[in-house]
């Protein structure tokens, strides 16, 4: 615990010496946090442990604990305090085959409508890709992986559809945050099978593809969320 609090609070750590509200950069932070998954669903988030991580006190902690509930992204139970929010099974359920639907229209018609520019942006991502897929250093892999959702997204070329992506990704980001390091070099292969049938006009093969990646990756999140909720009610 101590040497993981040490880990998180080096990103933090000038937050107490901030010229902006103190309430809101520890908000702004913690909820990046939440969002990109360095505190899980169904995690504690006690108030000692976060004003040791962000080296604030007590008092901002809890204001932004206040407004992040009101947010939808912590839980507070009077008597076990806050923790990061625990989707129902239901709830993710809704969320993956939304997102899945929305990726497979998006890249059929990112195959359809991919031109020599487009097509070259697109390869640019898959050549960094596969090298960072068979290099030792695989966190390299992330942020290929983030720019490949974001290319993708404009390569459909429907400004209203590539805007409902984006928004719906990041409001699960940090839902399917927990495998996302777990599986990048599998995640990536699947990306670069997307990204092959888009470059290669093949709309049907892409739209099936994204479906499929959303949908894999949601059961493993589906089965991490059934484990935290099993592990929240064996707590005292």
């Amino acid at each position: 615990m101590k040497a993981d609090l040490e880990t998180r609070g080096q990103e933090w750590s000038d937050i107490g010496g901030s010229h902006q509200s103190l309430h809101g950069a520890v908000t702004k932070s913690l909820r990046d946090a939440i969002l990109r998954g360095r505190f899980r669903p169904g995690e504690r988030l006690t108030e000692s442990n976060l004003a040791q991580i962000f080296q604030v006190s007590r008092n901002p902690i809890r204001e932004a604990l206040r407004a992040l509930q009101v947010e939808g992204l912590v839980e507070v139970n009077p008597r076990k305090g806050a923790r990061v929010r625990l989707v129902s099974d239901k709830e993710a359920e809704e969320l993956i085959e939304l997102r899945a639907d929305l990726e497979s229209i998006n890249a059929r018609n990112a195959a359809r409508r991919c031109d020599d520019e487009t097509r070259r942006a697109l390869r640019e991502i898959l050549e960094q890709g596969n090298a960072a897929a068979t290099g030792v250093d695989k966190q390299k892999l992330q942020p290929i992986n983030d720019r490949f959702h974001a290319a993708l997204a404009d390569a459909g070329r429907n400004r209203y559809l590539a805007d409902y992506v984006k928004t719906l990704r990041e409001r699960t980001l940090w839902l399917f945050a927990g495998v996302r390091s777990e599986r990048a070099v599998e995640s990536w292969r699947e990306h670069a099978a997307i990204l092959e049938a888009v470059m290669n006009g093949d709309a049907e093969l892409a739209s099936l593809l994204a479906a499929r990646h959303v949908r894999k990756v949601g059961e493993l999140v589906r089965a991490g969320l059934g484990k935290a909720e099993g592990e929240q009610d064996d707590e005292p």
